[in-house]
C-alpha cells in the first residue's frame, strides 16, 4: 500500500531524515517487557525499526532503487544485513549537496566493527579455512568515505533513487596490507568493495 506523502516534505528534509533515522543503522525492533506487578507485557520505546520502514514507505517510491535492491522492504533489508552482522554501525552525514534539478548527493562516513559474526555471515571462507586473514580482520574497526544519490520524483513528492556506496578497499588495504589479500577476502565475500550485498 503506498502510503500517502506530506506535499509540503522536499528533497532535502527527506534526504536529511534518511540520515538522522539510519544513523546507527537498522535497528531492531524492541521486545514488549513483563510488569513486575501484573506479569501482563507492557510496552518499551517506540520500536524503531517500524519508525524506520514507515519512513521509507511514506518518503520513497514503491520502487526505489539502491543499485539492484528495489522496494522500501527491500532497503530496510539491506541496513538490516549491515547492521546485524558488525558491531556499532555509525553512519554520518558530512556534506549534502545539490547536483541537479531533483538530485542531491550526499558526502558520508560509515564506521563498523568486524566481530566473529560478521566473519561467520559476511566472510565464511575465512572462517571456513581458518584463514590468517580473520584473524587480522577480527575486532578491527573500519572507517569508510562513501556517498549517498539522492534522485527525488516531484510528481509524487517522494525519492525514486536512494544510490549508496562505500569504500571499503582503503580501511581494507590498510588492515591486511596487499591488494592481493584484499581481493581473496572479497572474492567470496557477501559484500563488495562498494558495500553491496551479494545475492546468494
Amino acid at each position: 500500500m503506498m502510503r500517502s506523502a506530506p506535499q509540503n516534505e522536499s528533497m532535502w528534509v527527506v534526504a536529511t531524515e534518511y540520515f538522522r533515522l539510519f544513523r546507527y543503522g537498522y535497528m531492531t525492533p524492541m521486545a514488549t517487557a513483563k510488569s513486575s506487578s501484573d506479569e501482563k507485557p507492557s510496552p518499551l520505546p517506540v520500536k524503531q525499526a517500524q519508525v524506520q520502514l514507515d519512513y521509507l514507505q511514506t518518503y520513497m517510491t514503491p520502487d526505489v532503487v539502491d543499485g539492484t535492491v528495489s522496494g522500501a522492504e527491500a532497503l530496510l533489508e539491506k541496513w538490516k544485513f549491515i547492521s546485524l552482522h558488525h558491531d556499532d554501525v555509525y553512519f554520518q552525514l558530512k556534506r549534502l549537496e545539490q547536483v541537479g534539478k531533483e538530485s542531491l548527493v550526499a558526502v558520508t562516513s560509515t564506521s563498523a566493527t568486524i566481530t566473529e559474526k560478521t566473519l561467520r555471515h559476511v566472510y565464511p571462507h575465512l572462517v571456513g579455512e581458518r584463514s590468517p586473514l580473520a584473524t587480522k580482520l577480527l575486532n578491527q574497526r573500519l572507517i569508510m568515505c562513501g556517498s549517498v544519490r539522492f534522485d527525488w520524483d516531484a510528481s509524487c513528492g517522494r525519492m525514486m533513487r536512494v544510490e549508496s556506496k562505500v569504500d571499503m578497499l582503503t580501511p581494507m588495504l590498510k588492515l591486511l596490507g596487499s591488494l592481493d589479500d584484499v581481493a581473496y577476502v572479497f572474492n567470496n565475500a557477501l559484500l563488495t568493495l562498494d558495500g553491496r550485498i551479494v545475492s546468494n
